[in-house]
């Protein structure tokens, strides 16, 4: 049997300078992802306990960011019928890179809404995504 997907996801923590005025968080670096060109980057927000799911990119490199909030990121290998869970936020503030071919969908945990950037290696086209509705993976959110 072949490597897992979903342990093909990456996670980065990321430097944050704290400043009296407020901090900077840093995203990216040029070099910092091989083979890799920029798509477009775009922000979701996300309400407390709200969940958006399912989506399926099958070209699509996500980079995902919350910089304000807390996230749950669900992730699943249909190949594989198994899960990964990974938050993040300002306390737990990282880069999460994940490749195509995963289903994913996420769930706002912070009282305030969250915001999530993704800065993605192409364009967001209908094409290239997938989508389904939340009771059809079962997940005990």
């Amino acid at each position: 049997m072949g490597k897992n997907i979903l342990s093909s996801i990456k996670v980065k923590s990321l430097k944050i300078i704290k400043m009296h005025s407020g901090n900077v968080m840093h995203a990216l670096k040029k070099g910092e992802l091989k083979k890799w060109s920029f798509g477009e980057a775009y922000f979701s927000k996300i309400k407390f306990k709200k969940i958006k799911a399912w989506k399926y990119h099958k070209k699509m490199v996500l980079n995902l960011f919350v910089p304000v909030g807390k996230v749950k990121f669900v992730f699943y290998s249909e190949k594989e019928n198994k899960f990964m869970t990974i938050k993040l936020g300002e306390k737990h503030y990282r880069r999460l890179t994940v490749p195509p071919n995963i289903w994913f969908g996420f769930k706002g945990l912070s009282r305030t809404e969250s915001i999530i950037l993704n800065i993605a290696n192409i364009k967001h086209t209908k094409k290239e995504t997938l989508k389904c509705e939340k009771n059809k993976i079962k997940f005990n959110w």
